[in-house]
């Protein structure tokens, strides 16, 4: 009888031939040492798979047939998966030597869902400016804390409370942030370990980050349509603060705060104008989803 590993490391992975090798080296310098590796590659075509089979032969690797999106191949991944504590995170992060025994302590300190740190690869400037703008909440530093989203670059979660919370939202890239929330309605606590850090590997170019930040501020902003669809007013407060600088100003203020907690703000300084933008084209996503959804409403047969 196989013994089952403490932990199951899982990834979603498309089209990962750049990253994956660095990925995977990284966890066979781990001081814990009591889990496994399930791997999704959904993007058929694609030599991930074969990188993963070649290289790696003590990974579980799963070939999907079909494209998938990444929460959908990461579902299905822990569906796969053997361990008592499912770890979360992607196939472009390097993981540092201690990143699953401190993900490990602080799970058994709290329970819940652990949310680990992401620090940034390298020291390109748009790079250190894609990554303030994304992770700026969960950069290394500071004490541990509770926070309100858990980003699936780095998180743990028992399967007991993977089956209360339930499976993450697989149709939308912010599946997370939903999940998250669902997590916090059901009393599960989200706490961030600083000193479990990944390293994140950023390939976007600039206009492809501003795309992908505005489309996922319209589906931020579509998933506040539905949660507050009992709440116009408190709706419509968000809509007016997305619409006039009040919120840029705040999120400018909070990036500050958290970057000077994680040591980053000579970074902040330097990569300001990418992150400005990043977060504004945010905000234009989810003011459009808001637009959207006024029109809507004013359309409909009373």
């Amino acid at each position: 009888m196989t013994t089952r590993p403490r932990v199951s490391v899982v990834f979603p992975a498309y089209r990962s031939e750049a990253t994956v090798a660095g990925c995977l080296s990284a966890l066979r310098r781990q001081t814990f040492t009591d889990f496994e590796v399930v791997l999704v590659d959904s993007g058929p075509g694609g030599s991930t798979g074969a990188i993963v089979a070649r290289d790696f032969p003590e990974v579980r690797c799963h070939v999907s047939p079909t494209r998938l999106l990444p929460h959908a191949a990461r579902n299905l991944g822990v569906s796969m998966a053997r361990g008592e504590l499912f770890l979360l995170s992607d196939p472009d992060t390097y993981a540092r030597p201690d990143w699953i025994e401190r993900m490990v302590s602080a799970w058994e300190r709290t329970g819940g869902i652990i949310v680990g740190a992401i620090a940034n690869h390298g020291d390109r400037w748009l790079d250190t400016g894609i990554h303030i703008c994304k992770f700026s909440k969960v950069l290394p530093g500071g004490a541990p804390r509770p926070v309100d989203n858990a980003p699936t670059a780095n998180a743990m979660v028992d399967r007991a409370t993977w089956e209360r919370v339930g499976p993450i939202p697989e149709d939308v890239l912010q599946g997370d942030a939903s999940w998250s929330r669902r997590a916090l309605q059901r009393g599960v606590q989200l706490t961030f370990a600083p000193d479990a850090v990944v390293e994140h590997h950023h390939l976007e170019t600039a206009r492809g980050f501003l795309r992908e930040r505005h489309r996922r501020g319209l589906e931020l902003g579509t998933l506040r349509c539905e949660w507050e669809r009992g709440h116009p007013l408190r709706l419509a407060l968000v809509a007016a603060a997305t619409v006039v600088p009040v919120r840029a100003l705040r999120i400018g203020a909070l990036v500050t705060g958290q970057c000077a907690r994680g040591g980053g703000l000579g970074a902040l300084a330097v990569c300001s104008p990418i992150v400005a933008l990043g977060h504004l084209s945010s905000l234009a996503g989810e003011a459009r989803a808001y637009v959207r959804a006024a029109l809507g409403a004013r359309s409909r047969p009373r």
